[in-house]
């Protein structure tokens, strides 16, 4: 019976190796993806102006604060915006001839 158990084993680890073996090229997929609408503009020089505003409603601090935090960022003028979700409160570092400050209200 042992020796019936040894063949068994001995063929699944047969037909293992063999049908390992099978070695096919990976596939290359190419996808295109959308580049950004533009580069983010501002002016390493120029002379930034902070401006602090209450944010209400956020409930998380990585899936509401920062969310809001990149997308800050992310506007024409700004260098820099950093979420406070303890305090609710969002500073926005930008330059006022790329950006104003009603420019970084949501409407």
């Amino acid at each position: 019976m042992t020796t019936v158990k040894q063949y068994l084993v001995l063929i699944a680890l047969s037909i293992a190796i063999v049908s390992c073996k099978n070695e096919t090229a990976p596939e290359i997929k190419t996808v295109e993806t959308q580049a950004e609408a533009a580069e983010q503009k501002f002016n390493p020089d120029a002379e930034y102006i902070a401006a602090t505003f209450e944010i209400e409603g956020m409930a998380c601090p990585m899936g509401c604060a920062k969310p809001i935090e990149k997308n800050l960022a992310k506007m024409d003028g700004v260098k820099k915006a950093e979420v406070n979700f303890e305090t609710k409160t969002a500073t926005v570092y930008y330059d006022e001839t790329l950006a104003s400050q009603n420019a970084l209200l949501p409407q």
